[in-house]
């Protein structure tokens, strides 16, 4: 362990002279015996917004003789200049500017890794793809190789409601914060002014999106992975949107990789829920030790993949533990994989085509209530699946008799399902379950897909009415043992709100059961992992938590008028941090309403409100969204505000209409 000194607060300078903020820890000596350096850039105020996890996980990394260097984006916190869109080719090029500058310190030795989480993930590996020389090794956590495929805007082709809750949610936690005048000086109003003023309306730029375009290609590495030539670390968990990506990285990747993916919700592994928690900063330490140092410690010789193959569970909206343990593979895809194919019967799951009467299933637009949030770990509590039993009640479904021996999933479930549709377009889930023996059921891992996007998500096309196709639907990876006296079920329905905007038509759908089944990946042979460090420190701060946290999750249905109505209440709390001198507090209020019988009644509508700063110096933002739709067109109306001392400074409303294009 080495002493280290932190630089709270600088500024590091771009070619064209716009000025990013930094905050770093680096070992005391490193003038002197420079050393390697690590870097995350992200747009989330390194001030008073990633400020727990960075002064947790970058000073224990610093003092293993690392300089760590936490950058925020150009236009974001106390960074010059102004935000366009997310990984915007500026961004990466600015990102390539600031590893030069890094590696250019007389404190760096020259080496430079780039690690993040999320968007610091996206982009880790957006800059790899684009070679800066000084880049050596990265490590992604919950990310995405393919931004239209496997991100928070779209899956399946389907339009997910997280796409404009992501806009609003980062408008405020990102986007429309003011500057610290600590840091910036007094011209701080300006500069705030200036920036609520030009910000994009993200949220319409997104939904206008609609197909895989040159704008979703860019910055999806997937279009090249042999651009990507440096080492990468991709982690991931169960329990969270991106899992998929550890996968497609390690599967597709030429150069030296490794994978890792546990239990967790969108957080770092140290700090993630539900447990057991891994620790990071000794397993990072151990990959930048490899690739930054050149110290030959073995971690390229080991297996490529460590997972956590999770128990069975009984169904809750939340967990602090779940019950399994940590696998081996020597890659990926692993040799190890066995497949058994179900066919879907008369309501059974049997092992070889049977009967071929058609069923038919058109679901309650409100389906889809159990289905928990698409990201587990953006908002407070209660996100994780409930019992299904209310979502099966509207689904086709199909069982196993009482399973004689354990099902180990660990893969990737597909389902090729021979279908016709009523209507010109509709949306398909389908949903893997565990069904105990007192009859609750867990949900396993689901998949989505736009009959419209069957073939392509660059060019969808409609389904003639009443023609069968036969249509491939990828689940999410998982790895979940459905043990011996259970039942496996798959369920299959038109619906999945709110996870997904409902389709435009309310379809009816018709199977042809001997045409269609799932594919189950399986791993009995799998080897125990032996290096897998644990972490049982708690998450602590430097600061304190002026007013507790608070979250509310609930459902009302108007029988009168047909619709359901769920309400979630998330607020964050204030809390104040010693290193900034400030506080932040943050609520997200949404209503999510849709009737039963019609998907064009969908409507999504958000509060969220931050106040922060210190005495003598106070600010506050709000943005309120709203969204709904016809057979034609989405509509979206918005309204950001920003206030000084409770002044109203800042006041900007948006009215506008978007054209559905298969959607």
């Amino acid at each position: 362990m080495q002493h280290i000194k932190e630089i709270h607060h600088d500024w590091l300078t771009l070619p064209d002279g716009t000025r990013l903020a930094f905050r770093a820890w680096l070992p005391e000596n490193a003038v002197s015996r420079p050393v390697p350096a690590i870097l995350e850039y992200l747009p989330y105020r390194k001030n008073d917004g990633t400020v727990i996890r960075d002064e947790i996980t970058l000073a224990q990394t610093a003092a293993q003789g690392y300089a760590c260097v936490r950058v925020d984006l150009r236009g974001c916190g106390e960074s010059e200049g102004l935000f366009e869109d997310e990984y915007s080719p500026q961004e990466l090029q600015d990102g390539c500017d600031v590893i030069a500058w890094i590696a250019a310190q007389p404190w760096c030795d020259g080496n430079v890794g780039m690690a993040g989480i999320s968007w610091g993930g996206f982009n880790s590996l957006q800059i790899a793809a684009l070679q800066p020389p000084a880049l050596k090794a990265i490590i992604t956590l919950c990310s995405t190789d393919d931004r239209f495929r496997d991100d928070i805007h779209f899956l399946g082709g389907c339009l997910l409601n997280d796409n404009m809750d992501w806009a609003a949610f980062f408008w405020a936690y990102a986007q429309a914060r003011a500057p610290d005048p600590e840091l910036v000086g007094d011209d701080w109003q300006r500069i705030w002014r200036e920036r609520l003023e030009q910000m994009p309306f993200l949220a319409s730029r997104w939904i206008g999106e609609q197909t895989r375009s040159a704008y979703w290609q860019h910055g999806s590495v997937c279009e090249d992975y042999s651009r990507i030539q440096v080492p990468v670390y991709a982690m991931g968990g169960w329990a969270d949107n991106y899992r998929n990506t550890v996968f497609s990285l390690l599967a597709n990747l030429d150069g030296p990789r490794k994978g890792l993916v546990g239990p967790w919700a969108h957080k770092y592994p140290n700090i993630a829920y539900p447990g057991p928690r891994v620790d990071y900063v000794a397993e990072s330490v151990r990959w930048w030790d490899r690739w930054l140092k050149g110290i030959d410690n073995g971690i390229d010789a080991e297996p490529q993949l460590q997972y956590y193959l999770q128990d069975s569970v009984a169904p809750a909206t939340d967990y602090d533990f779940r019950a399994g343990r940590w696998v081996s593979e020597p890659c990926w895809p692993s040799p190890n994989t066995r497949y058994r194919d179900y066919y879907l019967d008369d309501r059974r799951l049997v092992d070889a085509p049977a009967g071929d009467v058609p069923l038919t299933i058109r679901s309650p637009q409100d389906l889809g209530l159990q289905g928990g949030r698409l990201c587990v770990g953006i908002r407070l509590a209660m996100e994780q699946p409930a019992d299904q039993r209310p979502d099966d009640a509207g689904s086709l479904l199909f069982e196993t008799p009482v399973l004689e021996e354990d099902l180990p999933i660990a893969g990737q479930v597909g389902a090729r399902l021979r279908l016709a549709s009523s209507a010109p377009n509709a949306h398909v889930a389908v949903r893997l379950c565990d069904v105990h023996p007192d009859g609750a059921v867990t949900r396993v891992t689901h998949g989505v897909i736009n009959l419209a996007h069957r073939d392509s998500h660059a060019s969808p096309t409609a389904v003639e009415p009443g023609r069968y196709y036969d249509v491939e639907v990828p689940l999410y990876h998982m790895a979940y043992v459905v043990p011996r006296g259970h039942r496996l079920r798959l369920a299959i329905s038109t619906a999945y709100w709110p996870l997904l905007w409902p389709c435009a038509h309310d379809a009816t759908l018709t199977l042809s059961p001997a045409q269609c089944r799932i594919r189950l990946p399986l791993n009995d042979q799998s080897t125990a992992a032996d290096r897998v460090p644990a972490c049982d420190s708690a998450v602590t701060f430097a600061g304190e938590q002026r007013r507790p946290t608070d979250s509310q999750r609930s459902v009302r249905r108007d029988y009168r008028s047909g619709i359901t109505t769920l309400e979630t209440h998330d607020d964050f709390g204030c809390q104040y941090f010693e290193s900034s001198r400030s506080e932040v507090a943050f609520s997200v209020n949404q209503v999510l309403s849709i009737h039963t019988d019609d998907p064009l009644s969908a409507s999504n509508e958000l509060l969220l409100r931050v106040d922060m700063g210190r005495e003598g110096w106070r600010t506050g933002i709000t943005a309120r969204y709203l969204m709904t739709c016809d057979a034609d067109n989405f509509y979206l109306k918005a309204q950001w505000t920003a206030r000084h001392d409770d002044k109203l400074v800042f006041e900007r409303d948006f009215d506008e209409t978007i054209q559905r294009h298969f959607m």
